[in-house]
């Protein structure tokens, strides 16, 4: 599903990430990586598959799409140290060659010299490319001369058919001047978004996405 943003193109990708086409980049929220070790820790019985699953996808992400840079809007890693940070440098060499960036999230509590240490380029609060901003936490005062890309929420909409029958998804949410992206990670649960006058929402699953409103 593309979409056009200040004649910029970006396509919506059923893998709950952005592909900016004018700059061959990746918009990434909300991996949180970690979580599920941390789970396992803590005697949750959640497989470990789970956790290979982020890394399998992310790996689909690059081979379908060939970024020359990602940019990881935030909550990368889950908390404290695990060993699921190992995996994730390993990764991080598998793809030397494409630039990454992050912009810290609530959950981001790791040194920031690890980041530096495996070639991710930190930004604290915002990133901000041409008309563009990059961030975490969804803003409420709107610049209407930027466009705001934002995580944390793990949106998910709930789409009501015949019969009482429901369905609940993630989903994309764009309004005139800001779009929040679904959490790309597993096991991160979502929190509901309305439809409202002049947004957006497209729901996704594996296989599509489609538009409502």
């Amino acid at each position: 599903m593309r979409i056009e943003i200040r004649n910029n193109h970006f396509d919506l990708l059923t893998q709950k990430a952005i592909f900016w086409q004018e700059k061959e980049t990746l918009l990434i929220g909300d991996l949180h990586l970690g979580k599920i070790t941390h789970f396992r820790k803590e005697g949750i019985a959640i497989p470990q598959i789970a956790a290979e699953n982020n890394f399998e996808r992310l790996d689909e992400l690059l081979q379908n799409t060939r970024p020359v840079r990602i940019i990881f809007l935030g909550d990368l890693f889950h908390n404290k140290y695990n060993s699921e940070w190992e995996t994730f440098a390993e990764w991080r060499k598998k793809y030397h060659f494409v630039e990454m960036i992050i912009v810290i999230g609530n959950h981001d509590v790791l040194p920031i010299s690890l980041f530096l240490e495996n070639n991710i380029d930190v930004y604290k609060n915002d990133f901000e490319e041409d008309d563009f901003i990059f961030t975490h936490h969804p803003k409420v005062e709107l610049d209407p001369l930027k466009f705001v890309f934002a995580g944390h929420i793990h949106p998910v909409f709930t789409s009501y058919g015949k019969g009482r029958q429901s369905f609940r998804l993630p989903c994309f949410v764009v309004d005139k001047h800001q779009a929040i992206l679904p959490s790309f990670g597993v096991f991160t649960g979502g929190f509901g978004v309305d439809l409202v006058a002049g947004r957006k929402i497209y729901m996704l699953t594996e296989e599509r996405i489609f538009a409502v409103g």
